[in-house]
């Protein structure tokens, strides 16, 4: 199921101008508040209409402002979950899903049929009778994707999903949607503001920024190298800081106060701007270790602690160079277990391996 997007759209701050194709998979969305990402599906959608360009769904437009194309939602078959999932308050479950398959021209007992069949498959049979206001967030969310799923849509659209609900249902209801796109076997885009749905949910991630895809690719490529600073930001890179190189072998980190030196394996490139790591990827520096191992004495940084603070599974501290420069702290994050097996002591010296650091640009 192929989706190719070229538009572009006037908003208050920027212009809205995306450009990509995508087949098959769940490609997530990923970027701040107000970049354009929801606008973009209700474009898709046609929700909302472009000021330029197309919208092509397996072969057949959309929309096209040179060619005076612009379906109705109705003719789209794009599903569209909102972020409040947005029931018929006056409807109950089962009237929302037949909601659904109004235009559907299927006789009267076709649609009884697939009404039954998509309260089974989402497991809200026993909640047919009910309106939206009594059933809880999860339901509500079943509901909307039965009638959603009612309409035999060619395309989901899925806006922050998950945004409503709290962290235990969430993750039990990421599980059951993971479960139903699966069965779906076409195209999804799913926006989102966590790092953590996207990089369990989608096969591809695009990178938004101030109305742009910055950066598009495999999920896990991405996070591994997100390549513009926006992008570390975005996937949970916390230490961020401007860069120059010295050579094909040297950065300076100059908002850490810190020389890096890479091996030969690793090139730097020229429109190198920042450097990152992430919180925990920084190692402490045992100085038996630097006896044994001479490489080990690159790229460490003497520090003393700012900060510290205590998660349910993870301590957080935030460490200052000890260069008496004015430098920004690196965040560094390591389970209880590693906690304990140093000791629950700061550590005067940690190594920022080179391996680790994120090479990026602006």
């Amino acid at each position: 199921m192929a989706l190719s997007v070229h538009i572009k759209k006037k908003l208050k701050d920027f212009e809205l101008a995306v450009d990509f194709d995508m087949e098959e998979g769940i490609v997530g969305f990923l970027g701040s508040s107000g970049c354009g990402k929801s606008m973009t599906l209700k474009c898709i959608a046609g929700i909302e209409t472009p000021d330029e360009g197309s919208i092509v769904l397996d072969g057949e437009v959309l929309f096209d402002k040179k060619a005076g194309i612009d379906l109705s939602p109705q003719k789209r078959k794009v599903g569209y979950l909102f972020q409040n999932y947005a029931l018929f308050p006056h409807m109950t479950v089962r009237q929302n899903i037949e909601a659904g398959l109004e235009a559907s021209g299927k006789s009267k007992q076709e649609k009884k049929d697939i009404v039954e069949r998509l309260l089974e498959q989402f497991h809200i049979k026993e909640l047919e009778n009910s309106y939206p206001v009594r059933i809880s967030g999860g339901q509500q969310q079943r509901a909307a994707l039965a009638r959603m799923m009612a309409a035999e849509p060619k395309f989901l659209l899925l806006d922050e999903p998950f945004s409503a609900l709290d962290t235990y249902l969430k993750e039990k209801l990421m599980q059951e949607m993971m479960t139903y796109l699966s069965q779906f076997k076409k195209g999804v885009i799913m926006v989102s503001h966590s790092r953590d749905e996207v990089y369990q949910m989608c096969t591809d991630t695009a990178i938004m920024h101030q109305g742009i895809l910055e950066t598009v690719g495999k999920t896990k490529e991405i996070f591994d190298n997100p390549g513009t600073v926006n992008a570390a930001r975005l996937t949970g890179c916390k230490n961020i800081s401007k860069a120059d190189k010295l050579s094909e072998s040297e950065i300076y980190a100059s908002e850490w106060d810190i020389k890096l030196t890479f091996p030969e394996y690793i090139k730097i490139p020229s429109n190198l701007t920042h450097v990152g790591i992430r919180a925990h990827e920084i190692r402490p520096v045992k100085f038996s270790d630097i006896d044994n191992n001479t490489s080990i004495k690159l790229n460490m940084v003497d520090c003393q602690l700012k900060r510290i603070s205590e998660a349910p599974f993870e301590m957080y501290l935030i460490l200052e160079n000890k260069s008496g420069k004015s430098t920004s702290p690196l965040w560094w994050k390591v389970t209880k277990k590693e906690w304990k097996e140093i000791g629950e002591t700061v550590p005067e010296t940690v190594e920022l391996p080179v391996e680790k650091v994120i090479l990026l640009q602006h």
